[in-house]
């Protein structure tokens, strides 16, 4: 029998919500993201990601969940990921983090690695944090694809 630690997250936290209807697949918010996060813009270094459909054109914004019970903060061996005091928000320490990546095979909504993702250059796994409460994805996208709301208000 395995011994697992089981999460319930405090319901002040925010998440979060993707409009794919209004999504033009810009890419400002993957730009935004890892510029703030890195330093750099580089979409494979944001913590949200587009997933676009050439031949039907749909675009969809992946973002972290913000999970009640998040299976990754379970998962991880090291305790490298915590609950933001501040924001309630899923948070990976990268300090802390081994690169292990047991909380992306452990997310139940990572199949295609885009809401949990792996930084080579500094072997961690990353996600969306929340930038702290203002997340700078929502503030840049031009067509209000993207709301941060409050659970309380979801």
């Amino acid at each position: 029998m395995v011994n697992r630690k089981i999460w319930v997250v405090p319901t002040m936290r925010g998440v979060i919500v993707p409009d794919p209807n209004s999504c033009s697949g810009c890419g400002g918010c993957e730009l935004v993201c890892s510029l703030f996060h890195e330093g750099e813009c580089n979409p494979t270094l944001a913590r949200i990601h587009v997933s676009r459909e050439v031949f039907t054109g749909e675009n969809t914004p992946e973002v972290c969940k913000q999970c009640p019970c998040p299976e990754c903060l379970s998962a991880c061996p090291v305790e490298a990921i915590k609950i933001d005091e501040k924001t309630g928000a899923i948070v990976i320490v990268e300090e802390d983090c081994t690169g292990c990546e047991k909380c992306m095979a452990a997310c139940l909504f990572n199949e295609k690695k885009t809401i949990l993702r792996f930084n080579p250059e500094k072997n961690v796994a990353i996600k969306c944090d929340l930038c702290g409460g203002e997340p700078q994805c929502v503030r840049v996208c031009p067509h209000g694809a993207l709301k941060y709301v409050k659970m309380e208000e979801a």
